[in-house]
């Protein structure tokens, strides 16, 4: 049990670092997304969604709290962004927190040409991961 734990912590750091820095390039510069942009964000999916099952089979509240921690900072950045979009607003403070949890999410660039339409995209995938995780929270109390 202990060896899921630490590997559910490992892979979703190693996640995240590796799909920021996949991505980086593109995302920073606004280019056009390209397949290795699709393909990093599916395979951030796919994972993601291999951690949900092995944080479900765990049920060790400290990592469900951990991974809805990180899964409402995601939802909450990509709101702001959103926001940013529709308002024109300056939320520089965000810039570093973009730049870590939303440069994953690029591929959906390869779809959707506005970053509006994206943000709402993981905005939603986002509340959805988190409300599973706070789900998974009461039930493991």
């Amino acid at each position: 049990m202990e060896n899921k734990i630490t590997m559910t912590m490992v892979l979703s750091i190693l996640t995240v670092v590796a799909g920021m820095i996949l991505n980086f390039q593109e995302f920073l510069m606004g280019s056009p997304a390209t397949i290795k942009n699709l393909i990093v964000t599916l395979a951030y999916i796919i994972i993601w969604i291999f951690i949900l099952v092995i944080s479900i089979q765990s049920k060790n509240h400290r990592v469900i709290k951990y991974l809805s921690i990180l899964w409402i900072l995601t939802s909450f950045v990509s709101i702001v962004t959103a926001y940013v979009n529709i308002t024109g607003a300056s939320a520089y403070w965000v810039i570093p927190l973009a730049i870590l949890l939303l440069g994953q999410w690029y591929g959906i660039h390869f779809f959707v040409t506005s970053f509006l339409t994206s943000s709402i995209i993981v905005a939603s995938i986002s509340l959805v991961m988190s409300m599973i995780y706070i789900i998974m929270i009461r039930r493991t109390k």
